[in-house]
């Protein structure tokens, strides 16, 4: 399919449109207001996927526990620490650190996307586990590309 067709093809879902009056009141679309990506903007549609497919209360928590374990083999403590970076501001991690986590939290965005309606239980636990499951996975995954 490629990207060009996905694109067109998703477009009106994926950013937002405008249109103004032109000299004779005909509506002319207006070339979308974009924004330069960063891991702020990405982690806030992570963050979204996961409220999207019904989690609540600590996945978010667990989430990055479960994401930080498999992309950098140690504990987010551990991560901060010996990085030297300040608990809780990402932005003060190493490049490639804040690099990897754009990139697992934008495929998991995609992979929770792509599950949307099928995650389910009996329990808020149940639907937590099965997200914190899919992203330990993807994680999994993303790890294989990493020089580490």
């Amino acid at each position: 399919m490629g990207f060009l067709n996905w694109w067109k093809s998703e477009a009106s879902h994926q950013e937002e449109t405008a249109s103004q009056l032109d000299l004779i009141g005909d509506s002319q679309a207006l070339a979308p207001q974009r924004k330069r990506v960063d891991g702020a903007v990405v982690n806030k549609r992570f963050t979204q996927s996961i409220r999207d497919n019904g989690g609540a209360g600590d996945v978010f928590q667990r989430s990055v526990v479960e994401e930080t374990r498999e992309l950098f083999d140690c504990t987010v403590n551990e991560l901060y620490r010996e990085t030297g970076a300040k608990k809780g501001r990402r932005e003060t991690l190493p490049q490639s650190a804040q690099e990897a986590y754009m990139v697992n939290e934008s495929l998991a965005a995609n992979e929770l996307a792509r599950q949307l309606g099928t995650v389910g239980g009996d329990s808020q636990d149940e639907v937590n586990d099965q997200i914190v499951e899919s992203v330990r996975q993807t994680s999994k995954n993303t790890r294989r590309w990493l020089p580490w």
